[in-house]
C-alpha cells in the first residue's frame, strides 16, 4: 500500500537535512500524521490532502512546500499513484536556510518557492523532475547546498545542548537543560522557539511522547505500560500526551496497523543519521 525508502543527503548538508525519503503509494487510503520536526516535501505524482493548517488542503503534483516543526498530529489522505520525496529538516537546517523564527511556522505547511530566491526556484523544480528515487537525491543536494547560508550567527553551543537533552530517551527535564548551558531562562526559551518551534516546556513534552512511540515500534512491545516512564503524573497523564503528539492512545498504537508510522519508523533505522533528530522525529 505504501513504501518508503530513506537515503542519506550529501556529507556537506548532512548537518541541515537528517534524511532523505521517497514515499509511494500504490492505492489511496487515511492515515494521521504525528508530531514532527519541520520536512520539506516535493510533489512527485499524484496528489496528498492535509488538515494541519486547520482546514483540509490539497497538494498536488509539482507542488513544494515547507512544513514547519509541528506539536499536535493531524489528518492525511493519500490519492492511489502519489509519489512524495521529502526532506527532514534539523533545527540547524532551518536556521541556516530559511533563517525564520521556527516557531512562526510551528504547525504549519506553507509553499516553499514564495520563502526561496527566484534564481533557486529551478533547482526546487529539478528535484519534481527527477527521474526517480536516487536522481531526487541527487538534485535535492544541490539544492539545499545552494541554500544554505553558513554565514547567518547561530549559537551553535545552545543547539548542540538542546538536541542532546531532547534527543537522549531518558526522562530529562527543564532543569537538566538550563544546567548545561550559560543562559537565562528567557534567553533559552527564545532560542528553543527560533530553532525549534516552541518554549522548552512543549518541546519535551512532544520529545518525551515521540520517544515512547519509537520504543513500541523498535522494541516490538505488547504492553505500552512497559514504556510509560515515571515522568509522568499517572496513568491518563500518559495517555493523554501520548495522543496530543502521536495521534493516538497508546493501547490503540498497539493494536493497530498505523501504517505510515510504523513504516517510517522501521524504515529510518536502515541508514546512519549524522543528526539524531531525523531518527527521532
Amino acid at each position: 500500500m505504501i513504501e518508503f525508502e530513506y537515503f542519506q543527503p550529501r556529507a556537506d548538508i548532512r548537518s541541515l537535512v537528517g534524511s532523505y525519503y521517497y514515499c509511494t503509494v500504490e492505492n489511496a487510503f487515511a492515515d494521521v500524521m504525528r508530531a514532527e520536526i519541520a520536512n520539506v516535501r516535493f510533489m512527485m505524482a499524484g496528489a496528498l490532502h492535509s488538515d494541519m493548517n486547520g482546514a483540509e488542503e490539497t497538494l498536488a503534483a509539482g507542488a513544494a512546500f515547507l512544513c514547519g516543526p509541528t506539536f499536535k498530529w493531524s489528518n492525511v489522505r493519500f490519492d492511489s499513484g502519489t509519489i512524495v520525496f521529502g526532506a527532514a529538516i534539523t533545527p540547524l537546517g532551518w536556521a541556516r536556510m530559511f533563517g525564520e523564527s521556527a516557531n512562526i511556522l510551528a504547525d504549519r505547511l506553507v509553499a516553499l518557492r514564495p520563502l526561496i530566491p527566484v534564481d533557486l526556484h529551478h533547482h526546487c523544480n529539478a528535484v519534481i523532475a527527477a527521474p526517480g528515487a536516487e536522481s531526487c537525491v541527487a538534485a535535492a543536494d544541490r539544492f539545499f547546498a545552494r541554500l544554505d547560508m553558513p554565514e547567518r550567527k547561530i549559537n551553535e553551543t545552545f543547539l548542540d545542548h538542546a538536541t542532546r537533552w531532547i534527543t537522549d530517551p531518558e526522562p530529562n527535564e527543564i532543569d537538566d537543560l538550563l544546567s548545561r548551558v550559560a543562559l537565562s531562562s528567557r534567553q533559552v526559551e527564545r532560542l528553543s522557539k527560533a530553532y525549534f518551534g516552541s518554549a522548552p516546556k512543549r518541546l519535551h513534552r512532544k520529545f518525551r511522547a515521540l520517544h515512547s512511540a519509537n520504543r513500541l515500534t523498535w522494541q516490538g512491545l505488547t504492553d505500552w505500560r512497559d514504556i510509560a516512564t515515571t515522568g509522568y503524573f499517572d496513568q491518563s497523564h500518559f495517555i493523554r500526551e501520548f495522543k496530543q503528539f502521536n495521534g493516538r492512545t497508546p493501547s490503540e498504537f498497539v493494536k493497530g496497523a498505523h501504517l505510515l508510522v510504523r513504516r517510517t519508523l522501521q524504515e529510518r533505522l536502515t541508514i546512519i543519521h549524522e543528526s539524531p533528530f531525523s531518527l527521532v522525529g
